[in-house]
């Protein structure tokens, strides 16, 4: 699956005012540099001794993420832990409370840009950071299979909504913007495959976070269906050089402001 920055795009500029640069390279795991290049944010990263406009912050976690401006311009967005919840502009407060709360997972809201056409934002809160994150459904990239299970257009738009997706073998699963990976599941591990120029691409998924609110231990990744697309990957590979991306994603899950 192709991601939406590479890893050349990092600002070593802003890794270095944030301390993360080490030898030359950057101080991230794989994991976290998998997450920024594919367009998700990190899990929180312990920054120390920050020094910038007159102020030092000696220590504090924040998650990070690429930004590129209209003129091409790459930076890292910095995503502390706010002390207060600050509601975000579009929602209702009875909304806000019950996405803080957990008993909503997300919100879609639907309004008239300023070229008449509507437009959509999913809505969801990052119980880490205290942050509501906005994103847009119509950019998303949907997986035309998962686990070999081919998506209908219910699932696909399912998945692009941020509802939870339930395939026949019992796996089910969840698009969240706060999430490394981008995805929960009740399984540890998924197979995507995609439809990239007409071709097909794999990305292999691991250590994904349960899904939001799920009471139940996470089940068996290696279903049939996984195993059977494991297979499938690799014989394209041996056969077709296709693309393999792989990405090993969160371990725990610890915990505001809004962003777009």
């Amino acid at each position: 699956m192709e991601n939406q920055f590479r890893e050349s795009d990092i600002p070593i500029g802003d890794l270095r005012k944030l301390g993360l640069m080490k030898n030359g390279k950057p101080d991230l795991s794989e994991e976290d540099i998998d997450a920024l290049v594919a367009g998700h944010r990190t899990d929180l990263i312990t920054l120390r001794d920050i020094h910038g406009d007159g102020i030092h912050i000696q220590k504090m976690d924040a998650k990070l993420s690429l930004q590129r401006d209209v003129d091409g311009h790459m930076s890292l967005q910095l995503h502390p832990i706010y002390r207060d919840v600050k509601k975000h502009p579009m929602l209702l407060d009875v909304e806000a409370d019950q996405l803080e709360q957990g008993t909503l997972t997300h919100v879609l809201k639907t309004y008239q840009g300023g070229d008449g056409k509507k437009k959509t934002w999913l809505i969801e809160y990052d119980p880490e950071t205290r942050e509501f994150i906005s994103s847009d459904p119509q950019k998303v990239r949907v997986p035309s299979k998962i686990n070999g299970e081919t998506l209908s257009e219910l699932q696909k738009e399912q998945y692009r909504n941020g509802d939870v997706v339930q395939l026949t073998d019992g796996t089910r699963l969840q698009r969240r913007a706060s999430s490394r990976s981008g995805v929960t599941s009740n399984r540890e591990a998924l197979m995507y495959s995609l439809i990239l120029d007409g071709g097909i691409s794999y990305l292999l998924l691991r250590g994904l976070r349960n899904l939001f609110g799920n009471k139940s231990a996470q089940k068996d990744a290696y279903t049939e269906g996984y195993q059977r697309a494991l297979l499938d990957m690799q014989q394209a590979q041996r056969t077709r050089q296709v693309p393999i991306y792989q990405q090993e994603n969160e371990q725990q899950v610890s915990g505001k402001g809004y962003s777009r």
